[in-house]
């Protein structure tokens, strides 16, 4: 039994089809075929169902627990010997949603990268579901995201508090206030209580994503659940569609800032809200049985340093 073979063997588990498998590897599905077939031998074990899609048996859901760990603990290892060694090289996989790594990564990375010139950083960026569910396969090292998160194989460091803004362009407001839409953001801005909006098109991200949570809770204090006319994954997408008064979407405080402020004023009333529902926190994630290296502490040094919310 070799590295090369549970590394196979993690990535057909996850995909759980020898063509995706073979194409994320970066090999033939002949061979990756050979290497399951010679695990399977060694340990005298069914590891997969030859359905469609592939399902592991009972052995294979059990080497999968422990090809897991040994994965980690060789991760580990090889983090920490480069550590004894001061080795300023190697590589953090580090993992963030596109908006928030847009924001924040052009502010750390400069910084972290004069002190670490020849440590490579490779960004993976999904929404949060998808980032939590690669970190617990073990693909990542260090995940932006918001926190607490449900599992406590995760240790999490706190980053910063994201605050939330409601944004509806001042063309809508006319359209289902007339003169009174500016009585009515005074009103939310002042209580924080969304019901006049009641009647009004929302735009917001699919479920799973912080900022969807925080609407629907803020919605349901206010007693009625949002007419829904756009979902995206892409809060941007959702925050241009607000310019256009296609319908009310929400966006963090943080990145407004470093969105086209004059545009945005010019077309948008962005309401802060203070209410407790509608901010969250912001954090550093990591396996706890996962050795987390220095270069990747110090990163998580760089970025306190240079984003102070």
């Amino acid at each position: 039994m070799n590295l090369l073979n549970i590394e196979y063997f993690l990535e057909t588990s996850r995909t759980l089809n020898f063509t995706k498998a073979a194409k994320n590897l970066n090999i033939s599905q002949q061979a990756l075929s050979a290497h399951i077939a010679a695990l399977e031998r060694e340990t005298e074990s069914e590891l997969f169902e030859r359905t469609s899609p592939l399902s592991l048996t009972e052995a294979g859901r059990l080497f999968k627990s422990y090809a897991e760990k040994f994965s980690n603990d060789y991760d580990s290892l090889m983090h920490e010997l480069k550590d004894l060694k001061n080795d300023r090289r190697g590589t953090i996989f580090l993992s963030i949603t596109h908006t928030r790594g847009k924001i924040l990564l052009p502010k750390i990375l400069p910084h972290f990268q004069q002190e670490f010139p020849q440590t490579e950083i490779r960004i993976y960026e999904a929404n949060n579901e998808e980032l939590q569910r690669a970190m617990l396969e073990g693909k990542l090292e260090l995940l932006v995201c918001s926190i607490p998160v449900n599992s406590p194989s995760v240790a999490t460091e706190y980053f910063y508090t994201e605050r939330t803004a409601l944004l509806v362009s001042k063309e809508l407001l006319e359209k289902y206030f007339g003169n009174e839409g500016e009585d009515v953001i005074k009103k939310i801005q002042e209580s924080s209580d969304l019901s006049p909006l009641r009647k009004m098109p929302f735009m917001l991200p699919h479920k799973g994503d912080i900022m969807r949570a925080v609407a629907e809770e803020l919605t349901a204090k206010a007693g009625f659940t949002p007419k829904i006319t756009v979902e995206s994954v892409n809060t941007e997408t959702l925050l241009e569609m607000a310019v256009r008064g296609m319908g009310i979407t929400f966006y963090p405080r943080t990145y407004l800032e470093y969105e086209r402020g004059a545009d945005l004023q010019k077309n948008l009333r962005i309401v802060p809200l203070n209410d407790p529902c509608a901010e969250y926190s912001i954090g550093f994630c990591w396996l706890r049985d996962r050795y987390l290296s220095f270069a990747a502490r110090e990163f998580i040094r760089i970025a306190k340093e240079n984003i102070r919310r």
